[in-house]
């Protein structure tokens, strides 16, 4: 499934309208338009949009450690960091180190389940991090 049509069916996401900008091995980077509707009290980026963009590519990146749709995740912990205010437009670029997929893949392979950790950098529109974080999956598999 096509990533953009994943993140349309979780309506909490959609609802978010986080566009995709980039996916290949190991990446996930996600995009956000800051809006009156996501944004504080104050009129900057309201924290939880941040937390979601973030979590939403480093869902996205975890889940495509494990092929063919056999596995899902679940978030067990995260540590994030706000750096300063954002506003307009950020964008999420999700990574996982290769050895750490390999190492994950393995396991899961052996053991059916396994669990990765996966770095969040969100940038503003001058790029500039506003928000650094590190989520922590449980990859389980697919019940029949």
């Amino acid at each position: 499934m096509a990533l953009e049509a994943l993140l349309a069916k979780i309506p909490y996401v959609a609802w978010h309208d986080i566009a995709v900008v980039e996916e290949s091995p190991g990446v996930v980077r996600l995009s956000l338009c800051g809006r009156e509707e996501i944004a504080n009290y104050v009129g900057i980026l309201h924290a939880g949009a941040m937390y979601t963009l973030a979590e939403t590519a480093a869902g996205c990146v975890a889940n495509n450690v494990i092929a063919g749709n056999v596995a899902f995740v679940l978030l067990r912990d995260a540590q994030s960091r706000y750096t300063r205010r954002a506003d307009g437009e950020v964008t999420a670029t999700a990574t996982i180190v290769a050895t750490n997929a390999a190492v994950a893949e393995a396991e899961f392979a052996e053991h059916s389940r396994a669990d990765i950790a996966v770095d969040v950098d969100v940038t503003d529109s001058g790029g500039e991090t506003v928000f650094a974080g590190t989520f922590n999956y449980a990859l389980r598999p697919v019940k029949p």
